[in-house]
C-alpha cells in the first residue's frame, strides 16, 4: 500500500501512523501550499492548552508547489519557536535526551519550505523508528511504480489527481483511499489531555518507548 501526504513542519502522530502502515509512503512535496493547514505550523502542549508556532513565509505562496515556497528570513522565527520549545517541554523527562538533534534544527538557515519540513519528518522517523520507504514526490518524475498499487488517503485530504494517479501507474480503489487513526490519550506534561499536537509531544513525555504507543494505537484502531 502507497501512502501519500504532503509534508507537514513536525507533523502529528496520525502523520507517522499514516507512514507506519504504508509500504511505501510519499512526502507530496509537489502538491499545492494551503494555507491554515499544518504544512508550515504545527501544535505545541503550553500550560493554558496548546499554541501554533507557525513558520513565516513570503507572500504571494498561496497556491505553489510546497517544493518552491519560500521562507520569510526576516524574522527571528527559529530563535522564538526553540523558545517556545524550551518554555513548555525543557521539564519533560526525554527534552534533554533529544535536544542535541532538535537544536540544529534552529541553527540552520532554510531558504525553503519543503527542506525545512521534510528535515523536521526524517528526525521523527528516525526517533519512532519508522523504517517504511520514502520518497518525494518531486523525486517521482519519469520512475515507474508497481502496477496494483493502492493510494492510502487521508480522511477528507484530496491527495493525488486521477491524472496523477495513472501517471505513476497506481490504482486509486475509493474503497480503501481511507486511513483512519484514533489518537492516544497519553501523559503530557501539564493537566488534562489536547489532542492534535506535534509527534514531539508525545516524544518528550515517552522517550523511546512513544513508538510503542503510537503502534498499539494503531493496532487497536484496526479493530
Amino acid at each position: 500500500m502507497l501512502g501519500v501526504r504532503p509534508p507537514e513542519y513536525w507533523p502529528r502522530l496520525s502523520y507517522l501512523a499514516h507512514m507506519l502502515e504504508s509500504d511505501r509512503f510519499v512526502i507530496a512535496d509537489t502538491f499545492q501550499y494551503s494555507r491554515q493547514s499544518f504544512q508550515n505550523r504545527t501544535k505545541l502542549r503550553t500550560p493554558q492548552g496548546w499554541q501554533w508556532i507557525s513558520v513565516p513565509l513570503k507572500g504571494g505562496q498561496h497556491g505553489r508547489p510546497i517544493w518552491q515556497v519560500e521562507i520569510d528570513d526576516r524574522s527571528r522565527w527559529q530563535r522564538s519557536h526553540w523558545r517556545a520549545f524550551e518554555y513548555n517541554y525543557r521539564s519533560t523527562p526525554f527534552f534533554e535526551f533529544y535536544e542535541p538533534d532538535l537544536r540544529p534544527i534552529y541553527e540552520e538557515n532554510y531558504s525553503h519550505l519543503a527542506d525545512l519540513t521534510i528535515a523536521t519528518i526524517e528526525l521523527l522517523r528516525r526517533f519512532f523508528f519508522i523504517d517504511t520507504p520514502v520518497v518525494k514526490s518531486s523525486e517521482l518524475e519519469g520512475e515507474p511504480s508497481s502496477p496494483g498499487d493502492v493510494l492510502a488517503c487521508f480522511p477528507g485530504e484530496h491527495l493525488l489527481s486521477d491524472e496523477t494517479a495513472l501517471a505513476h501507474d497506481l490504482t486509486v480503489d475509493p474503497d480503501a483511499c481511507t486511513f483512519r487513526f484514533v489518537e492516544p490519550v497519553y501523559r503530557q506534561n501539564f493537566e488534562g489531555f489536547e489532542p492534535g499536537m506535534s509527534a514531539l509531544d508525545l516524544l518528550f513525555n515517552y522517550g523511546p518507548d512513544a513508538a510503542q504507543v503510537i503502534r498499539e494505537s494503531i493496532r487497536e484502531g484496526r479493530h
